[in-house]
């Protein structure tokens, strides 16, 4: 009798940690199939781990269908799902682990797919509507990524940027912006007191098919502290 050989998931394992481009290099790396996320070493809970693997798992599912599987979560990033909402809704992605809602609290954060927005959504306008958008805010912190699959001529990338920097003249904020395509990625750090700073440009390997995505992540300085 013939045997059936299975082939194993592809195991990746995360940090916990806000370096922008070992997120990139990880999350945007080739993708392998059937993949198998261990949580185990991202100990808090992180919005920005969270839109970069909701990015890879959409990518991984448009491409080949299969489901990007999440285990082995902490505690404390299994009390920040539990106090988000939407992310149930995100394609290409399991979680093995009971998730329940809290009810009465206020959400940390709030995935929702690009095409059910009804709000004037900030760069919203750069995305298709075949996208999802992931807001929060995590320990003083807002957080927007927002995530689209589409053909690379469709885009503006000079407008979007020129409107981050806008957007950070108009509300005086202190972070950064990360911009990613199949192609290239851009990363900025705001500061208040100072106009549009250094953008920093690395070209990339093409090995995901097209997509954009921007993560943006900043707290609005007080005019005590401007």
């Amino acid at each position: 009798m013939a045997k059936t050989t299975l082939s194993k998931p592809s195991l990746f394992e995360p940090y916990g940690h806000s370096d922008l481009y070992a997120l990139d290099n990880l999350y945007f790396s080739p993708l392998k199939g059937k993949e198998t996320w261990d949580f185990s070493r991202v100990r808090d809970f992180s919005v920005l781990n969270l839109g970069f693997v909701f990015a890879r798992a959409e990518l991984g599912f448009l491409k080949s269908g299969t489901e990007l599987e999440i285990k082995n979560l902490s505690p404390l990033f299994k009390k920040g799902l539990c106090l988000s909402s939407g992310w149930e809704n995100a394609i290409g992605i399991k979680i093995d682990s009971f998730l329940p809602k809290v009810l009465g609290s206020e959400n940390l954060c709030t995935y929702s797919r690009l095409d059910e927005i009804e709000k004037d959504l900030p760069f919203g306008k750069f995305f298709t509507s075949e996208g999802f958008v992931l807001e929060g805010k995590w320990k003083n912190k807002n957080y927007l990524t927002l995530f689209s699959p589409g053909k690379s001529e469709d885009r503006n990338l000079p407008s979007i940027i020129k409107e981050i920097s806008k957007f950070n003249s108009d509300k005086k904020l202190e972070g950064n912006f990360f911009l990613r395509t199949e192609k290239q990625s851009y990363l900025n750090f705001l500061k208040p007191k100072e106009s549009f700073g250094p953008l920093f440009l690395q070209e990339k390997k093409i090995e995901q098919d097209p997509f954009l995505f921007l993560s943006l992540e900043f707290s609005e300085i007080s005019s005590q502290e401007k």
